[in-house]
C-alpha cells in the first residue's frame, strides 16, 4: 500500500496588529530607552520590562521560531 503523503500544518493568520498584544499598560514606561534589538529610542518594554519596539520583538521571535525548527528537522531520530 503507498505510504500517504503528509500537508503541511496550516499556519494561523496573524491579527492585523501582529503577533505580540501590547496592549496593557504593563508595555509603556515614560522613560524612552533603546531599543535591545535595533538600538532606536523607544517608550514600549517587552514582558521582562526591557525596552523593545514591538515589531523588533515580533522579529526576533520570528527568527528564534525559525531556528527552533531548522534545528528541529536537522535533527535525524534514531
Amino acid at each position: 500500500m503507498p505510504r500517504r503523503r503528509q500537508r503541511e500544518p496550516r499556519r494561523a493568520e496573524l491579527p492585523a496588529s501582529g503577533l505580540l498584544d501590547w496592549t496593557s499598560s504593563a508595555h509603556w514606561s515614560s522613560e524612552e530607552r533603546p531599543c535591545r534589538y535595533c538600538g532606536g529610542g523607544t517608550h514600549l518594554r517587552d514582558s521582562a520590562r526591557k525596552p523593545a519596539h514591538k515589531t523588533c520583538a515580533e522579529d526576533a521571535l520570528r527568527q528564534q521560531a525559525a531556528d527552533a525548527a531548522a534545528a528541529y528537522h536537522s535533527t535525524r531520530l534514531a
